[in-house]
């Protein structure tokens, strides 16, 4: 008997944990809907969402009494009863998305933006600084919070590696290896943290900004000026970071032949050598192994490199019916900052 009704309240258990799993599916269904669309009637909600309507309104409900959600005038009538229209609350939450730069010799320091939930860019600047302590940057989005309380999730692009717990190494600002600011930040500030590669968040933001009406995959290889390259993969919006949050580390590759360490060796090539054939092998290996349908050359080092050069490199190669499409693309600010928010949205934490 006691075998029995232990099992008995273990299914009960379970039962409820999926019931409970499903409505916040349905939730986040609801709030991604309600982002890329200026307003929306319930009964649109609940089609696109997949919902039955009585789900859709007692939903709805919850989130207009949280304020995540707003109610709008109604629907013009087509002749019937006219229809209330919902909106996301884009003052309910403040995100700050933040990125360590160092893409210019004479630039380094945090590039930051904030914005509201439908990625209204509220305040932008850039932080100028040599290096990049913990305390810096720990002190630096606290007092970003406290000047604008509704920011309650933060993203940290990094120029190196970040863990799944979110710590930090880092060749291009070494005082922050070892560091989590995810740790940190969340435990005095309550708020939500997500710190990730550079070149991941990036390739995010590009896979965002080329939306397709379609399942693709896109590769960025990220060549600065002045220091050792990157790479990012995004297959059927999932971003390929490796079983440790090492993948991308271009630097790695076994590229050329030479004495020198790879930083060394790859910084020589930058600073003033021949960067085409790095570009050409790098685009090959990323072709062989990953089969992307776009490939994006990106990066300051690549305003004097011609396409061709590279393409005609990669058919020697690779069969041209499994070439990608290749663009070229030498600043992109724009795609990180897009990665940060698009990211740091999804990972906000609500209460209903």
């Amino acid at each position: 008997f006691r075998r029995v009704l232990f099992r008995s309240r273990k299914s009960i258990m379970t039962e409820h944990g999926g019931a409970a799993a499903l409505k916040q599916n349905n939730l986040a269904a609801l709030r991604s809907a309600l982002y890329h669309t200026d307003f929306a009637t319930k009964k649109e909600l609940a089609e696109q969402c997949r919902l039955s309507l009585a789900a859709c309104t007692a939903l709805l409900g919850e989130m207009i009494d949280d304020g995540q959600v707003l109610e709008l005038a109604f629907a013009a009538s087509n002749g019937g009863r006219p229809a209330r229209r919902f909106s996301i609350n884009p003052n309910y939450a403040h995100i700050l998305c933040l990125y360590t730069a160092n893409n210019d010799v004479e630039r380094s320091g945090i590039a930051l933006r904030v914005c509201d939930l439908k990625g209204n860019s509220l305040q932008e600047k850039f932080c100028p600084l040599n290096d990049i302590l913990p305390e810096d940057l720990t002190l630096f989005i606290t007092q970003m919070v406290q000047a604008d309380p509704l920011i309650r999730a933060v993203g940290i692009g990094i120029s190196g590696v970040t863990d799944r717990e979110g710590a930090i190494e880092s060749l291009a600002f070494p005082a922050l290896n070892g560091f989590n600011p995810k740790k940190v930040l969340e435990e005095q500030l309550g708020i939500t943290v997500i710190t990730e590669n550079d070149m991941h968040f990036t390739s995010y933001g590009f896979y965002v900004r080329n939306p397709c009406d379609h399942p693709y995959s896109l590769s960025v290889l990220y060549w600065p000026s002045h220091r050792s390259a990157g790479a990012g993969t995004v297959v059927d919006g999932h971003i390929i970071v490796g079983s440790t949050k090492y993948a991308g580390e271009l630097i790695s590759l076994p590229l050329i032949n030479s004495t020198a360490t790879k930083v060394e060796t790859v910084s020589r090539m930058i600073h003033g050598e021949n960067i085409v054939p790095l570009m050409q092998t790098a685009a090959v290996c990323t072709i062989a192994l990953l089969n992307p349908d776009i490939l994006f050359l990106t990066g300051s080092a690549t305003l004097n490199v011609r396409e061709k050069d590279i393409i005609d490199y990669c058919k020697q190669s690779i069969p041209e019916n499994h070439m990608p499409v290749f663009r070229m693309q030498a600043d992109i600010h724009e795609e990180y900052m897009t990665g940060i928010f698009s990211l740091t949205r999804q990972a906000l934490k609500f209460k209903h």
